[in-house]
């Protein structure tokens, strides 16, 4: 049986050695793990999202799932990590889609795109820099 839960002290040890296991994550901040919401099924780690707070908005950062998690437990991950914003004061969340399939997945998640020439990272326009060719979704907390 899947569970989805916040992270809390017992479960944030196996929530670091599941993110580290995957070749593409160097280091995990703990500041931002602490804002997440792990799947788990039967004790062991098989989903994490997490986001980063900017300002009001976070962007969502440690998106990371086996694919035993079907659509209603991703759905479940992201209403727990829409909370978890909510909770922190945030009024929208913000992800970078790198993959049509990601894209596909968080719009059946109720993400809207954004105008990529609104968006700066550092203040260099997006369209500038190595996210020229990524799709920009966010999803207003209400």
């Amino acid at each position: 049986m899947i569970k989805v839960e916040k992270i809390n002290d017992s479960i944030l040890k196996s929530a670091v050695e599941f993110l580290t296991s995957i070749p593409s994550i160097d280091k995990i901040d703990e500041k931002i793990l602490s804002n997440a919401c792990i799947a788990s099924d039967e004790d062991k780690i098989v989903g994490c999202i997490s986001f980063e707070e900017f300002s009001d908005k976070g962007l969502i950062r440690y998106f990371v799932f086996k694919k035993v998690l079907s659509l209603e437990y991703l759905e479940e991950l992201l209403k727990g990590l829409e909370d978890n914003a909510k909770d922190r004061g945030l009024k929208m969340l913000v992800c970078i889609a790198e993959c049509s399939q990601i894209e596909e997945l968080f719009k059946s998640l109720d993400f809207k795109e954004i105008q990529e020439s609104k968006i700066f990272i550092n203040e260099e326009n997006v369209l500038n820099t190595n996210f020229k060719s990524s799709l920009f979704l966010n999803k207003l907390l209400v």
